[in-house]
């Protein structure tokens, strides 16, 4: 099922309506916004965005009312049950051709008020000469029965005859269509299961070729295809024979191949229009492609693009509407919801965004049960803009307070964020490195931990690979950088480890940094030690530019947050501030003081909202450290920015530094 959409309703609803010509609810036709075909359609986000649901309710809207195929092309099988992946490899078949055979299965169902059936005569055609036919001197070892074999052999000596009797050609394509479609799980071993389903689309190609004259229909298609490409000789029928041979090169020849016979399922679909489904505007048929970041997914896409112009004879032909999912960032692409009205982008492949979940979609989510103030604010800091995330993290908040009356966001991101972490990081492998390594801020201390932690790998080399196996795993699911995972991730390592190892992790970090570093007192603040950070950071006040220091208080206050009940490791080294001397702590000192141990409580992610008194607060520090002084001008931007950015739910390490200040 679809689900609910949160801000996807303007394309779900008003743009798609206008690409097949059918209303989304009511049976009524909708003017089609690209007369002369629409592009094919990218919708570009992250896991938990929200693609597939958008998919699921396209699907749920029209399925049973045009031709319309959905597939995973990121699962076994492209998500079909029963069917195995296949393999790029053999010679007789590819990811393409599984593609198209369950293509043309599911585009050819029934559909009611459509009208006969979609048939694919075109594409069946090639389809059937990739899959069963074998060139002479292959090389393969061939299993197939000896009765296909002499079939085989028989046609094969009938289509290379310079004057073939058309009677015998005919017969002999019979007897052997017959014995291909009797072997079909054994023509098809590379793909176990498929052989079903190419079956029933096989079944459109026998007419094709036994019963009509050897230059007519499907074949006539593919001897003009064929004889405008190089290196195809004879009759309609000898070229598609031929044809065979380039699709086994595993080569480059391969892929135009490929595009040969995603053309055949275009102009298949194109011919299906014809002049009185034409005249009644009949809707147009639906391909919905999860998952298309894929290899073969953008292989795909790719072939579609090629394919979606017009024909030779220069009129516009029929396509199919196709909705295609990628993973990736979306910024930088036009907004889905932009597409809603009568707006009609132009470009090609059109490209768009999903939008990140608002805060009225998150209080709707929670609108089942009386919630505490701050937990909207807690969901949004912790799904990152994704709609999935804002969903697991709702539902279970909503399950807590009917149970118990109540919540606390500790609790609720102990319950959700195993589910949250599984569905971004779906690998339990390198979903659990990333959970170790959250804990370091930089490539030296991150293989350092790994070290710490896993003292069975003593190679460098190895603490190497593993570490950047990792970081590799979350760039290609386009998180790196994504402070919703950071938090999660932290969180999940604070849950599942203990006191006594927290303050080991910290303590090993700690060891790995230039002492003189803002990240040296980020682990420092980590273990509790608030004083020693205080006594360095005032000396810092009285040599450091305010721009750098505002930036280093920044990324140190964002340290991570031990589970309740941590003490600080006993023993922990009270130093005199050298910016004090011998004499008792001044205003600055105090300042500081006061600011450091707030800021990193307020920039806690599961913080409730600042109280006032605590923003006046860091006002009051932050004019202390400022001091009238003009050269400190940066002290008293940041105590007129800073009390309204936590206000507004903002925290350490992104409260704002005046621009240039740094410097």
């Amino acid at each position: 099922m679809g689900g609910r959409l949160y801000g996807q309703q303007a394309l779900q609803e008003g743009f798609v309506p206008r690409l097949v010509g059918l209303h989304h609810k009511d049976g009524y036709l909708v003017p089609f916004a690209y007369p002369k075909g629409a592009p094919v359609v990218r919708i570009v986000g992250g896991r938990g965005s929200g693609k597939t649901a958008l998919l699921g309710a396209v699907h749920d809207a029209y399925n049973g009312r045009v031709p319309l195929a959905r597939v995973d092309l990121g699962a076994p099988g492209f998500g079909e049950p029963g069917i195995a992946d296949g393999d790029d490899d053999v010679p007789n078949a590819s990811r393409i051709t599984h593609l198209l055979y369950l293509l043309a299965y599911k585009l050819g169902l029934e559909v009611r008020h459509f009208g006969r059936p979609m048939a694919f005569p075109r594409l069946s055609l090639g389809l059937l000469v990739v899959t069963a036919w074998r060139p002479l001197n292959s090389g393969e070892n061939d299993v197939r029965p000896p009765d296909l074999r002499r079939a085989e052999a028989d046609l094969r000596t009938l289509i290379t005859a310079e004057d073939p009797d058309v009677r015998r050609r005919r017969e002999s394509l019979g007897r052997w269509f017959d014995l291909v479609t009797d072997n079909l799980p054994l023509v098809l071993s590379a793909v176990p299961g498929l052989d079903t389903i190419a079956g029933i689309v096989l079944d459109a190609a026998r007419a094709q070729l036994v019963k009509n004259e050897p230059d007519k229909g499907a074949l006539a298609w593919w001897g003009s295809r064929l004889h405008r490409s190089q290196g195809y000789q004879g009759d309609s029928l000898q070229r598609l024979f031929q044809f065979v041979r380039g699709f086994r090169r595993l080569d480059d020849r391969r892929r135009t191949a490929e595009e040969h016979l995603v053309a055949a399922l275009l102009d298949d679909i194109d011919a299906n229009y014809g002049t009185l489904r034409r005249l009644n505007k009949k809707p147009r048929p639906l391909l919905l492609l999860d998952n298309a970041h894929t290899d073969v997914g953008r292989a795909f896409l790719d072939l579609l693009d090629a394919g979606h112009g017009g024909d030779a004879t220069g009129k516009a032909p029929t396509r199919p509407v196709a909705l295609a999912t990628l993973l990736g960032r979306g910024h930088g692409y036009q907004p889905l919801g932009e597409v809603g009205g009568d707006a009609v982008p132009q470009a090609r492949p059109l490209v768009l965004s999903v939008p990140d979940i608002e805060p009225a979609h998150i209080a709707e989510m929670l609108s089942l049960v009386d919630y505490p103030d701050h937990l909207p604010r807690v969901v949004a800091r912790y799904s990152g803009g994704r709609a999935a995330s804002a969903r697991i993290l709702a539902d279970a908040a909503v399950r807590r307070v009917e149970d118990v009356g109540t919540i606390r966001g500790g609790e609720l991101l102990d319950e959700a964020a195993p589910a949250l972490l599984a569905k971004l990081l779906p690998d339990p492998v390198m979903r659990e490195r990333l959970v170790l390594l959250s804990a370091a801020a930089d490539a030296g201390t991150r293989r350092g931990l790994w070290t710490f932690s896993h003292p069975e790998d003593h190679s460098e080399e190895m603490v190497a690979v593993r570490v950047r196996e990792a970081d590799d795993y979350r760039t290609r699911s386009c998180l790196d950088g994504d402070r919703a995972l950071d938090l999660l991730l932290r969180h999940r390592l604070a849950a599942t480890v203990t006191h006594e190892r927290w303050r080991d992790t910290q303590l090993r970090l700690r060891s790995l940094c230039d002492p003189r570093s803002d990240t040296y007192l980020h682990h420092t603040l980590a273990l509790g030690r608030i004083e020693e950070v205080v006594s360095v950071l005032h000396h810092r006040f009285t040599v450091s530019p305010p721009g750098a220091w505002l930036t280093s208080l920044n990324l140190i206050c964002a340290a991570p947050h031990p589970r309740e009940g941590y003490e600080p490791p006993a023993g922990s080294p009270t130093l005199s501030c050298t910016a004090c001397g011998s004499d008792a702590p001044g205003p600055h000192h105090d300042a500081v003081a006061s600011l450091v141990p707030l800021l990193w409580r307020l920039s806690d992610p599961l913080t409730l909202a600042p109280r006032e008194d605590e923003l006046t607060t860091v006002r009051i520090a932050l004019e202390t450290l400022y001091g009238n002084k003009a050269a400190h001008a940066a002290y008293r931007e940041a105590s007129a920015a800073w009390p309204a950015r936590l206000r507004a739910g903002a925290q350490a390490p992104d409260l704002p530094v005046q621009e240039g200040a740094a410097s």
